[in-house]
């Protein structure tokens, strides 16, 4: 079992003494919180461009709904985390982000969030918004992707433009003006 190590603090206010409890162990900051060394304009440049980031997520308004949303990823995700996630994504993925893959009976294949799968049809969102009905009786095949669908960016970007990638995230606090 896991337990918070308190430590007590004394405060005399009015000639009352009271004791205040204080978390030895703080939350670490978010990438919001801290100040991150990098050009987050050129961060930007990359995640629009070379990155290709916004094929499988999204920022405000822009970018695709396949991925996780990052609109406010700096509050959620300390420096280190967004650090990890993009030079070692992690082969496990929540269901709720994890792609669907279809085969039809004549072979096309169609890929995006499962929304629904139905006793006679699937639903499915693409990569575009849109909404992909699929009859379960043209289907061959179907099921979650097994390959995380996040690459490393170890090799493909420069150790500068990954910390520009990440100064660039670190803006992302849930207001977007587009």
């Amino acid at each position: 079992m896991w337990a918070a190590k308190i430590s007590l603090g004394v405060v005399v206010a009015g000639g009352i003494l009271f004791a205040q409890q204080r978390n030895a162990f703080p939350h670490p900051k978010t990438a919001s919180e801290v100040q991150i060394p990098g050009d987050a304009a050129h961060g930007k440049a990359i995640f629009d461009g070379k990155g290709g980031c916004l094929v499988c997520h999204r920022v405000g308004s822009k970018g695709s709904l396949l991925g996780v949303n990052l609109s406010d990823i700096a509050t959620q995700r300390t420096v280190e985390q967004l650090r990890k996630s993009l030079l070692n994504p992690s082969p496990e993925v929540q269901e709720a982000n994890q792609l669907y893959r279809v085969v039809m009976r004549d072979g096309t294949t169609v890929k995006g969030k499962l929304l629904n799968r139905g006793l006679n049809s699937l639903q499915m969102l693409g990569s575009k918004g849109n909404l992909i009905s699929l009859r379960r009786s043209d289907v061959r095949e179907s099921g979650f992707m097994e390959t995380p669908p996040m690459p490393s960016y170890q090799d493909k970007l420069t150790p500068e433009e990954q910390g520009d990638l990440i100064a660039y995230l670190a803006t992302l606090k849930g207001v977007i003006s587009q």
